[in-house]
C-alpha cells in the first residue's frame, strides 16, 4: 500500500465513518464539525495519530528507524502489563499490524487490517450462529 489520496479516503470512510466527495478535483470529508479537505492520514503524523487514537493502537519503535504498529484490543489496554498479556495470549484474530519506516502509513495499514480482521471474525461468528441453530427448518429435496 502506498500513502496518498486513495488510502486517505479509505481511512476517512472506514475508520471515521466520514462521507467523502470530490469537488473541483479536491476531496472533502464530512465530519461532525463540518466539511473539510480529506486529511493526509497516510502522510502526516498529526492526522495519523487521530487514527491511532481512534483504533487504540500501540506504536513501538524497532531497529533501522522503523515502527511496529498494532491495532489489537478495540478498547485499548489499561496498562503495559495488560498489553504484554495480550501479546502472550496470541489471540490476534481481530487485530491488525504493520511494520515499516513510515509511521503514518503503518498506522493506516494496521487500521485497515484490523477492520478487515474484525469484519471477518464477525462474519465467522454469525455463520457459527446460523450453523448452531437447531430450530431452523430442514430443507428436503424431492424428485
Amino acid at each position: 500500500m502506498r500513502p496518498g489520496r486513495e488510502l486517505d479516503c479509505e481511512i476517512a470512510q472506514r475508520v471515521f465513518g466520514y462521507p467523502v466527495f470530490a469537488k473541483k478535483k479536491v476531496l472533502y470529508e464530512t465530519t461532525e464539525d463540518g466539511i473539510r479537505p480529506v486529511r493526509e492520514y497516510s502522510k502526516e503524523m498529526e492526522w495519523a495519530w487521530k487514527v491511532a487514537e481512534k483504533m487504540h493502537m500501540s506504536l513501538i519503535p524497532v531497529e533501522n528507524n522503523g515502527w511496529f504498529v498494532l491495532a489489537g484490543s478495540e478498547k485499548g489496554w489499561k496498562s503495559p502489563a495488560d498489553f504484554m498479556q495480550y501479546l502472550q495470549e496470541g489471540n490476534f484474530v481481530q487485530s491488525g499490524a504493520a511494520v515499516g519506516e513510515n509511521a503514518p502509513l503503518m498506522i493506516c495499514v494496521a487500521a485497515l487490517k484490523a477492520l478487515e480482521s474484525r469484519q471477518q471474525a464477525s462474519l465467522h461468528i454469525n455463520d457459527d450462529d446460523l450453523n448452531d441453530d437447531q430450530s431452523a427448518p430442514m430443507m428436503q429435496m424431492t424428485h
